[in-house]
């Protein structure tokens, strides 16, 4: 096992970017708007979705104002509260109404229910009255109230739970990932660490360029023998990792990593392969992810991993490591 974990930290690259700016599918939304990003990012997505930026004298300077149709309805007041020390968008309130009259109230909160209800699927009911659901990037709540004048007003809460730097998420991890410790780790170091807006830290990787939607566009690394090596990112459509190709810029050596996911985002597989300069494979590795438990926000805690090793010259082996994580949040009580 000693042998087989010094091969990989030797073959380490860190899993995580995003080559193209696309739509980002992990994160939450509002009418396909990504509620996410300092306000250079999401108050130009919210203009384009037709919202308006209102702007009065004594605002809350971690609170920015907009005005325009929510899913059709017309005049709808939407705010967006950031985060005061990261100043990342953290939740977004939108604001229907008042109602005058018990008609249009109804028809309206219907109408609204069963647009976000086929997006996000059925909401639940609270003690309270209100009505909820929970996704794995965040949390919506529709509420009412009624006001001295007999007036009616619907009112849809969206609580951002997903970091805005997706370096955790295209490691297959979810949630605001703090540090994640692994044993017996197999193309990955031991110990990770993340800040509280996502990003890996400590990382080899160098020369890192994020784009709006927070995933890294550009990387380098640089090797123990001192040379420089360009990294490459492609991604399927629901923006998980689907190949990464890192090449030494100077002995033309290139390792590509391929993985595969089941339905929730989890990663199954991966394939490493080494190609030396005549672009030869010399070196093969095959893992595959049996998972046996998760933790209470749907990350693999217990993993069987089956690993077949091939090198040029040599016959493959299969072996079977047993891993555990413990993952620490930032947001857990």
């Amino acid at each position: 096992m000693r042998k087989v974990g010094l091969l990989f930290w030797m073959l380490l690259v860190t899993a995580f970017a995003w080559g193209q700016a696309v739509s980002d599918v992990k994160c939450m939304t509002l009418m396909d708007v990504p509620l996410e990003g300092t306000d250079s990012v999401f108050i130009p997505t919210l203009q384009a979705a037709g919202f308006q930026q209102v702007k009065s004298e004594g605002d809350d300077p971690d609170t920015y104002y907009f005005k325009g149709d929510f899913y059709g309805i017309k005049d709808a007041k939407l705010m967006v509260t950031v985060n005061e020390k990261t100043r990342l968008l953290s939740d977004v309130t939108v604001k229907c109404g008042p109602y005058r009259t018990r008609e249009l109230f109804d028809r309206n909160q219907k109408y609204l229910l069963g647009k976000l209800q086929r997006e996000w699927g059925n909401f639940k009911a609270k003690g309270d009255g209100s009505l909820h659901t929970m996704t794995d990037y965040g949390y919506i709540r529709q509420s009412t109230s009624l006001d001295a004048e007999g007036r009616h007003t619907i009112t849809y809460f969206y609580l951002n739970m997903a970091p805005y730097y997706k370096d955790a998420a295209n490691m297959g991890l979810k949630g605001f990932i703090q540090e994640v410790i692994t044993e017996n780790p197999v193309g990955e170091e031991a110990i990770l660490h993340f800040d509280e807006r996502g990003k890996l830290e400590g990382a080899d990787l160098i020369d890192r360029k994020y784009n709006g939607a927070g995933y890294i566009t550009e990387a380098a690394q640089m090797e123990a023998s001192g040379e420089k090596s360009v990294i490459a990112y492609e991604y399927d459509d629901e923006c998980n990792l689907r190949r990464q190709t890192l090449t030494n810029t100077k002995s033309g050596l290139k390792v590509i990593n391929e993985y595969k996911y089941n339905d929730d985002g989890e990663m199954t597989q991966q394939s490493k392969k080494v190609f030396d300069k005549q672009n030869e494979c010399i070196m093969s590795i095959n893992m595959k992810n049996s998972i046996e438990e998760r933790d209470d926000n749907g990350n693999w805690i217990k993993n069987e991993l089956t690993l077949t090793y091939w090198e040029k010259g040599q016959r493959p082996q299969t072996m079977k490591v047993n891993q555990t994580r413990t993952i620490s949040y930032w947001d857990e009580d």
